[in-house]
């Protein structure tokens, strides 16, 4: 059977239940026609453990979010296939898509400048696949309607490489024609989606109302929902139907993206409501064919209810949702059922009301036409599958042909003028930013990227400190050679003055990454090794992590992308704490789990105000840290006078004063190893607290970690009884930790606070020997 590569949206940390339903649909409709596919996604175990019958999993390119890197990113992709060495993963990428047989693109509304990052990932698959002459297939889009210039040429450039291109609305069908385009008029993927019995981590078991409406809505202000949750009540009160709120969007286990929005709209509510968290498509599907009308402002309920017959009123708050619901509802002749959001309060009542009230006659109508549009669907993948056997299959292709109106009420007239006028200013405002966007990406990459940089020569270093670290830097290099779309870096090893057999751990990575060892044995510390790789490096980014950690896969990217964005800050990783009880390694399930799995991108910006305290929102140190050279330079590097810890807190207090912004990175993780043994946790904790007082003595504006001695002496009286009265090991290491960090705040405040003894910095320079 041939084999056929489907990309679709799949994978995400946060379940997307219309991705994952076109992927599946595309999937089936595939295998059912003699295929044998592969599913292309950023999370092999989630799409296995989601989707889990198709043939394979490959995992996909993921592309950067700024416009100048993922522009850049598609030129590394298109120079390898010119033969140029570039990147592991676009290498690894190529050689994996290019060993099918075809490649279907599903169905999505991603092909404009808002997800510019997926636009560009789908034009890499079309590099592929015209370099090798793979038979590549778009099908169920939405383009734009926000596309810069630059992402327009890359759009053509995609589609230009495809043996038959599918719009699933008219304004997109016609904007592809005008760029010279032969697409076709077609279906969203998941129009007629089969529903299975998969599920979710975490679904709970639930009874339906008997007679229920289903609402699933995203973004709305605090008095949107107060209309939305209003006219629900008013619903309910009229004619009796509980409300039930289902997720689109969201994290398994998490009350995360569309639940919150529906957990405010229950508060608001008077009426009996059932709140549902994010569950697999089958259930989802199932529950809005199963409603007697579906309310929302999302795109895919819409796909579902119409062509079970179920009618739709639908909310459109821009361009881009106007374009994608309205093309939808025009398939079965109801687009006058889409009301602007702005008119919740004035319109939607009247829509709901005649939706309800006639909801024989709206179904009748909408069957019927789901019948015409079924037999449109399998004609529609006949052509699919016979264009990726590279069977021409444009003379059996049925049209589509237009659907015969379904006439609603004189509210209708106030709601098309507003919608337009709603469309117009959104696109318009939506188009600056994009263009905006690119600019300051373009003017940011440019200043990060100076013209004279040797061709070949590393963006970033990364220097890990060692002082003995051969049993476990391997597993942290492995980390490094394994990362997903990072720039070119380098790898420093600062040896302290290893006695172990550093070098030979570090040798079998030497084909794998640019790594190198230095020699900074001429002081003890992790200061004076991290300041000899500051000077030692050439490039112009430094990220620092540590020899004994996992960095996760995305770090080296995170912590750039950061570091462009926010040219003048210093940024900071998560720690992600892992106990180790001996043995842990890279293999771990645990370490597995948190090296791989995506990350929130999300970050915390602290504007430069020297005299404002440091503001933190996870565990950070000196493990996950980056800066641009010059920076440290300037801020003559670490601190050598702090023994084991607080040097991390002194470098950002000087950073702050010298004006620098703080940025925390939640996408640059790291897997923290935390000891198991209570001896060397109450060793441990004793240096954190006698440098905690030391680095707030010096910088008491800057840090305030309460060191207080008072705050201690509970602690340190109650430690006799707590360790006679509790001997498992977790608790035991709990309260050496506990009293190992008492015992430094109490000598640190005695030598630094008592008796003065306060260190003389010994920043970059004095560490010279």
């Amino acid at each position: 059977m041939p084999k056929v590569l489907i990309l679709a949206d799949l994978g995400q940390e946060n379940y997307h239940v219309g991705d994952e339903a076109m992927g599946i649909a595309a999937q089936v409709a595939l295998e059912e026609r003699g295929f044998e596919t592969y599913i292309a996604t950023r999370s092999t175990d989630h799409s296995r453990a989601y989707i889990g019958s198709a043939q394979g999993y490959i995992e996909t390119l993921i592309f950067p979010g700024e416009p100048a890197r993922r522009e850049e990113y598609l030129e590394e992709v298109r120079a390898c296939l010119s033969g140029a060495r570039v990147a592991r993963e676009i290498a690894e990428f190529i050689h994996h898509v290019s060993a099918m047989d075809a490649i279907l693109i599903a169905g999505g509304g991603n092909m404009n400048s808002v997800f510019g990052w997926l636009l560009y990932e789908r034009a890499a698959y079309a590099l592929v696949a015209e370099h090798f002459g793979i038979p590549l297939v778009i099908s169920g889009q939405s383009i734009g309607p926000v596309l810069t210039d630059r992402d327009e040429r890359t759009l053509a450039e995609l589609l230009s490489a495809a043996q038959l291109v599918g719009m699933r609305e008219q304004t997109s069908f016609d904007r592809v024609r005008a760029l010279g385009i032969d697409a076709r008029h077609c279906l969203d993927d998941a129009t007629f989606y089969q529903v299975g019995q998969r599920n979710l981590p975490h679904a709970p078991d639930f009874t339906l109302p008997s007679d229920y409406i289903c609402a699933t809505f995203t973004n709305l202000s605090d008095s949107e929902v107060q209309k939305i949750a209003a006219r629900l009540d008013d619903i309910y009160r009229r004619y009796g139907f509980t409300t039930v709120l289902v997720q689109h969007k969201g994290r398994p286990g998490d009350a995360l993206d569309d639940i919150i929005v529906a957990r405010r709209i229950a508060e608001c509510m008077t009426s009996p409501s059932l709140v549902l968290p994010i569950l697999h498509a089958d259930s989802t599907v199932a529950i809005h064919q199963g409603a007697h009308l579906n309310f929302s402002n999302r795109y895919h309920p819409g796909v579902f209810s119409l062509a079970a017959g179920v009618p739709y009123i639908a909310l459109i708050p821009d361009a881009f949702t106007d374009i994608r619901i309205a093309g939808l509802m025009a398939h079965y002749g109801v687009e006058g059922f889409a009301v602007s959001q702005e008119l919740i309060a004035e319109v939607a009542d009247q829509a709901l009301t005649e939706a309800i009230e006639r909801r024989e006659d709206i179904t009748a109508h909408l069957q019927s036409r789901s019948r015409e549009l079924a037999i449109f669907s399998v004609s529609w993948w006949d052509a699919v599958a016979s264009e990726l056997r590279g069977q021409r299959a444009s003379g059996g292709l049925m049209d589509l042909g237009p659907a015969p109106t379904f006439k609603v009420g004189d509210w209708s007239k106030q709601n098309t003028a507003r919608r337009a006028k709603v469309a117009q200013v959104s696109l318009s405002e939506t188009l600056a930013h994009a263009q905006h966007d690119r600019e300051r990406s373009w003017a940011d990459y440019r200043a990060a990227h100076p013209t004279g940089r040797v061709a070949g020569q590393p963006l970033v270093s990364v220097i890990i400190p060692a002082y003995n670290a051969a049993h476990t830097i391997g597993d942290q290099l492995e980390c490094l050679s394994l990362q997903k779309s990072a720039p070119t870096f380098e790898v420093i090893i600062s040896d302290n003055g290893s006695t172990d057999e550093l070098a030979a751990a570090v040798e079998p990575y030497r084909n794998r990454l640019n790594v190198r060892i230095v020699d900074s044995s001429q002081i003890q510390g992790v200061s004076h090794a991290r300041n000899v790789g500051i000077q030692e490096s050439q490039c112009d980014f430094i990220m620092i992590c540590d020899a004994d950690d996992f960095v996760s896969q995305g770090w080296v990217r995170a912590m750039y992308d950061a570091m462009c964005t926010y040219p003048d800050a210093y940024v900071l990783g998560q720690y992600l704490y892992i106990s180790d009880e001996g043995g842990l390694s890279l293999q771990h399930p645990e370490v597995q789990r948190l090296f791989t799995e995506p990350k929130w991108q999300d970050v915390f910006v602290q504007d430069p105000d020297p005299s404002a305290p440091i503001e933190t929102h996870f565990f950070i140190g000196g493990g996950s840290l980056a800066f641009r050279r010059e920076a440290g330079l300037q801020l003559r590097g670490f601190d050598s006078s702090y023994t084991r810890g607080g040097d991390d807190w002194d470098f950002f207090a000087r950073a702050r004063l010298a004006g620098m912004r703080q940025v925390e990175a939640y996408g640059a993780a790291v897997a923290y190893r935390i000891s198991h043994s209570p001896a060397q946790q109450l060793k441990r904790q004793r240096f954190y607290g006698l440098n905690d007082v030391l680095v707030t003595s010096r910088f008491p504006a800057q840090v305030q970690t309460n060191t207080s001695v008072i705050k201690q002496m509970p602690i340190l009286l109650k430690t006799p009884y707590r360790l006679a009265r509790y001997r498992d090991l977790e608790t035991r290491v709990k309260i050496f930790s506990d009293l190992g960090y008492a015992l430094g705040i109490l000598q640190g405040t005695i030598l630094y606070r008592v008796l003065r003894r306060i260190p003389r910095p010994a920043l970059m320079e004095e560490n010279r020997p």
